[in-house]
């Protein structure tokens, strides 16, 4: 039996002493309390029944509320009664796809502390007054080529320096890529168009609260941690090994987790990899949630689903009901061993400036893992990727892209360092 790790009781408090790198500059903070030891009671037994349609689409909670939506199609009007009530945003800068033609949907996770509705909320996340405004916590990019039947991901680190669009002059002229969403869905949108030169057709994004009540509503999720594991600034505080059921809000401790400790030999050893790390224990996560999820599947568990969601999604005007049904309709036997997931390369030089320890896009790397995304080149950036030494780099840097297979290349800062993400690591939790 595994036990139960409770994350209801995270305390308030803040840690005293190195701020983390992504809470200093202009890029605001997530700050996020440690918390209690958690507690423990007997957990259920599993069951892994066949996967279902489009829970095998996308990664993610904003993936799970797809899948879950798509999933009810048989029962058409409640979904049409569910889908009323999801918020829906005008963006005017997407870039509709041809009839059958490939298209990519922006998946954010929000940091917003905005729609809090009690104290216990504001000591896990810190209340709106302590962060102010919102900016994109979570960036994936999914790629949906309908007529091949494939899917892929591309993960942007949140960090990465980027030249803004359409954001006007509030956060200046460069910033992080996550800065934009606190002025618009548009405006990061126009960003990541005008950066990397991938045309967003959609936009989908789940805040906090969706979050957790994504996963406390199948019950938690079951995830192996092969040591104890803490984080002070999400307040993830893992005291068992093993498998173990995860509630909703260590399992947002486990998604952020930026500052992830692991107890071996004695002593506790911290995880240099940052947003890499990050985004690993981000897709573990993921993948043990949407396996919850697929084992819970009934009508009430659900509803319990839809309606712990769609308060707390928002997705573009231009994304019908119908598109839905379609995608459920072509990936219908979709494989979750075809879906690839990627992550841009980047690179760091140390502090830069007043925005602290932030990322640079590495060329002609990026490139080539853009196209491999993309299934063909991308388009051309009107504002490319910015060098360390605050200007663009020329477009003539950014092609040809690397043949596959290349491990390492010459920053412009002029060190070597390794063009993709690190491996999983031993340490980060897996899904059981």
């Amino acid at each position: 039996m595994a036990p139960y790790v409770d994350g209801s009781t995270l305390a308030s408090g803040r840690r005293r002493g190195k701020v983390p790198r992504h809470a200093r500059g202009a890029g605001a903070p997530d700050p996020a309390p440690p918390g209690d030891p958690p507690s423990t009671q007997p957990g259920r037994s599993r069951r892994r029944p066949r996967r279902s349609l489009a829970e095998k689409i996308l990664l993610g909670v904003i993936v799970v509320v797809l899948l879950a939506l798509l999933g009810a199609g048989t029962l058409y009007g409640y979904l049409r009664y569910r889908w009323g009530q999801v918020a829906k945003v005008a963006v005017p800068s997407l870039s509709a796809p041809s009839a059958g033609a490939p298209f990519n949907v922006l998946l954010v996770g929000s940091d917003s502390r905005q729609g809090e509705t009690n104290s216990q909320q504001a000591s896990q996340f810190g209340s709106p007054s302590e962060v102010v405004g919102a900016r994109s916590d979570v960036i994936k990019i999914l790629h949906i080529d309908p007529a091949a039947g494939t899917a892929r991901i591309l993960d942007i680190p949140r960090d990465t320096i980027v030249a803004l669009s359409g954001a006007g002059t509030a956060y200046g002229r460069y910033n992080r890529v996550n800065v934009p969403y606190g002025v618009s869905a548009d405006a990061l949108v126009q960003t990541i168009q005008n950066t990397f030169g991938i045309p967003i057709s959609h936009y989908i994004a789940i805040n906090f609260f969706g979050f957790v009540g994504a996963v406390d509503s199948v019950g938690g999720v079951y995830m192996n941690f092969p040591y104890p594991a803490k984080d002070a600034y999400t307040g993830l505080n893992i005291t068992q090994t093993g498998c173990q059921l995860v509630n909703g809000g260590y399992a947002l401790a486990v998604a952020r987790s930026r500052h992830y400790e692991y107890l071996k030999n004695g002593y506790w050893q911290y995880d240099p990899t940052s947003d890499y790390g990050r985004i690993q224990r981000q897709d573990a996560f993921l993948k043990a949630l949407i396996q919850r999820a697929e084992s819970r599947y009934n009508p009430l568990t659900l509803n319990a689903f839809l309606g712990s969601i769609v308060h707390d999604v928002t997705i573009d005007n231009t994304f019908s009901l119908g598109d839905l049904v379609s995608l459920s309709q072509r990936y219908h036997a979709f494989s979750p061993s075809g879906l690839q997931s990627l992550t841009l390369p980047t690179y760091s030089v140390g502090y830069w400036g007043s925005f602290g320890d932030v990322l640079f896009v590495k060329e002609p790397d990026a490139q080539a893992v853009i196209t491999q995304f993309l299934g063909g080149p991308p388009q051309t950036p009107t504002t490319p990727p910015l060098a360390p030494s605050g200007y663009p780099l020329p477009l003539s840097a950014l092609s040809p892209p690397q043949p596959s297979g290349t491990t390492a290349t010459t920053s412009a800062a002029g060190t070597t360092t390794s063009t993709t993400a690190p491996p999983p690591a031993a340490y980060n939790p897996t899904p059981c």
